[in-house]
């Protein structure tokens, strides 16, 4: 395992350039149908959560990783259980982003492509990359963090001279449960966070690195405020809540006439890291789970067999994009919340019981 540990540094860069995949297709058209105007205002309605999630995350991880804490707190079989359901819900999760990242592409850019062949090609890669050391998925992980910071930072400048005010404002006191209301497809988002720490056994944590967590959760949610202010502030919510990626609608209408124009183009290009980068994330921390709970499965072939599962599971599964779209705002959504932030969050409290009854 020693030549398999990472940096903190460079799991949270890894897990910050995954969740601007699903960031970009869930806000802010969720939330603007949710609150209007102030869907802007979600992920920081949603920042005490995502911090108590962090914290509490980052105190599992100090249990040897997610699927470590499960066995330490729940007990053998109860633990292997649970890790076997958190690695079903993950290849489905990774099932249907691969098929949503496909679906995304082609109706971006090559309309008349096939999607399977995209699908298969995006998971293959993907299941390549998780394949290596899990050291240089995170090194990836930090190219890819570096360079759709970038693009996204830029993108949001020059998008932000197009904003019109009367998009944003103003927000009343009887808006706030709207914003309240909205803050849940934050949190589904956030509900990828534990698959992040199933590799946080691979990371030494001192207690120092505690605030360093929460930092990157507070720059989390300032991030996707930015992201959903801009779009919000060029389309208005009625035309945002039916967009299905605003953010690359706002990025074609961005550009200088004269010096540069079609942005999109390179953003679209730039938004495949952030893809690799969630499916790598989900396709490695689905196998360390399937391996924790049936320890005479090796860690590559359980990767190469959840690879498989969801490719299968990305073409057959889903009849069509609108089924996709109503499962994943739907029962996936709630699912989500529940063994992505409640089950953490009570796991979590367990183990500090456990410590304080100790002591």
């Amino acid at each position: 395992m020693t030549e398999d540990h990472i940096s903190l540094r460079q799991l949270l860069a890894l897990t910050f350039t995954a969740l601007l995949s699903p960031a970009i297709r869930m806000l802010p058209g969720q939330t603007a149908q949710v609150a209007g105007a102030g869907g802007w205002l979600s992920a920081l309605a949603a920042l005490p959560v995502v911090l108590l999630l962090c914290l509490g995350l980052w105190y599992l991880c100090r249990q040897g990783g997610l699927d470590q804490a499960f066995l330490s707190l729940l007990g053998g079989p109860v633990g292997k259980g649970i890790c076997l359901i958190y690695c079903l819900w993950g290849i489905f999760l990774l099932a249907a982003n691969a098929r949503q990242c496909a679906l995304r592409f082609l109706t971006i850019s090559y309309r008349n492509g096939p999607m399977r062949l995209y699908l298969l090609v995006l998971l293959g890669t993907a299941a390549w990359l998780a394949a290596k050391p899990v050291r240089a998925l995170a090194r990836a992980g930090e190219v890819f963090f570096l360079t759709l910071a970038i693009g996204l930072g830029v993108s949001l400048v020059l998008g932000a001279f197009q904003m019109e005010a009367v998009n944003l404002l103003p927000v009343w006191v009887e808006d706030l449960p709207a914003i309240g209301g909205a803050a849940l497809p934050v949190l589904g988002l956030a509900g990828y966070l534990p698959f992040a720490a199933v590799l946080g056994g691979r990371v030494t944590l001192e207690e120092r690195s505690r605030r360093r967590v929460l930092t990157w959760g507070v720059g989390l949610c300032l991030t996707l405020t930015a992201l959903q202010a801009v779009c919000l502030g060029n389309f208005g919510p009625g035309l945002t809540s039916r967009l299905d990626t605003p953010f690359f609608m706002m990025v074609k209408g961005i550009g200088f006439e004269g010096t540069f124009q079609r942005v999109e183009s390179v953003v679209i290009a730039l938004w495949v890291l952030a893809d690799l980068a969630l499916l790598g994330l989900m396709v490695c921390a689905c196998s360390v789970l399937a391996h924790t709970a049936l320890p005479a499965l090796s860690r590559k072939a359980a990767l190469w067999t959840a690879a498989a599962l969801a490719a299968l599971g990305g073409i057959w599964l889903f009849p069509d994009a609108f089924a996709l779209d109503a499962l994943m705002e739907g029962p996936a959504l709630t699912l989500s919340l529940i063994l992505g932030v409640g089950a953490p969050l009570f796991l979590a409290f367990l183990g500090w019981a456990k410590k304080l009854r100790k002591t």
